[in-house]
């Protein structure tokens, strides 16, 4: 095994290969690694706020041109208040800080200057695999390590930072308990994200759908990682498409041999 922690594989074609990077961190284990997975190796770290595609086109007066409307600070402080004001009334205990505030409006799909990435290697390569190699593009794990973090009990204002932080909320939601979820803080959201150590792990596709499908052996799957009737049902929707009901059907007759669904099915 190499001895060294920054030299990373930079592509996965098969399993195998994704086990051995799992030997690889577990080796390193005393690294605070975090990572991200991406179902398009092609992906910029750029938080939402801060894409083009996060805001409508307008005509310009002037040029009768349509131009995106552009990212504005006002404006992601204006959309972030009016979350903080209008959530209360669906949060039975409401957030104690503005970055509980800035992490809950990131779960629920605000766009905010955070990105999500995880302590656990296997969450993020499921991220990274959950279309199953349907759309023929090389998926990705982004890595990094040593960001500095912040206090979880952080009262200062969260829209200054000078540096990319991470923030570590407390488990006030299942898949954040369940994802193993680490915010990192974008000081500059239309920027992609400047980190001292980053490395990206391209997938391949056509070994998306083996790779989700042995992480499902092992537990990681979208009933696990989103703990709630709708993450179970994507999830029982998915076992029903390939024909995976083996145990439940009530007649116990089996009506397919067990390579019958090959592993380069795609979704």
């Amino acid at each position: 095994m190499n001895q060294e922690a920054e030299n990373l594989t930079d592509r996965i074609s098969n399993w195998p290969e994704l086990a051995s990077l799992i030997e690889y961190f577990s080796y390193f284990a005393g690294y605070p690694w975090l990572f991200r997975g991406a179902t398009d190796a092609r992906h910029k770290l750029i938080p939402k706020i801060g894409r083009e595609t996060a805001r409508a086109s307008k005509q310009n007066p002037d040029t009768k041109e349509r131009e995106r409307v552009p990212y504005r600070i006002n404006d992601e402080r204006a959309v972030f208040s009016m979350f903080k004001q209008q959530a209360r009334a669906h949060l039975s205990t409401p957030p104690q800080s503005d970055l509980e505030w800035l992490a809950i409006a990131q779960h629920f799909g605000l766009p905010t200057r955070l990105l999500d990435w995880t302590d656990s290697l296997l969450v993020a390569a499921w991220f990274a695999v959950e279309n199953g190699g349907a759309d023929k593009i090389d998926s990705a794990i982004f890595v990094t390590k040593g960001v500095r973090s912040i206090e979880m009990e952080h009262e200062g204002e969260v829209l200054n930072f000078a540096d990319p932080c991470s923030y570590r909320p407390p488990h006030i939601n299942p898949r954040i308990t369940t994802q193993g979820s680490v915010f990192v803080i974008c000081p500059r959201p239309t920027e992609e994200l400047a980190l001292p150590f980053l490395r990206q792990i391209t997938i391949d596709h056509s070994a998306q759908f083996t790779i989700k499908k042995r992480l499902n052996a092992c537990g990681i799957n979208r009933r696990h990682l989103f703990p709630d009737l709708g993450g179970l049902s994507d999830h029982l929707a998915w076992m029903y498409k390939n024909d995976w009901l083996a145990g439940y059907r009530t007649d116990l007759a089996k009506t397919s041999s067990p390579g019958e669904t090959p592993d380069e099915v795609t979704e």
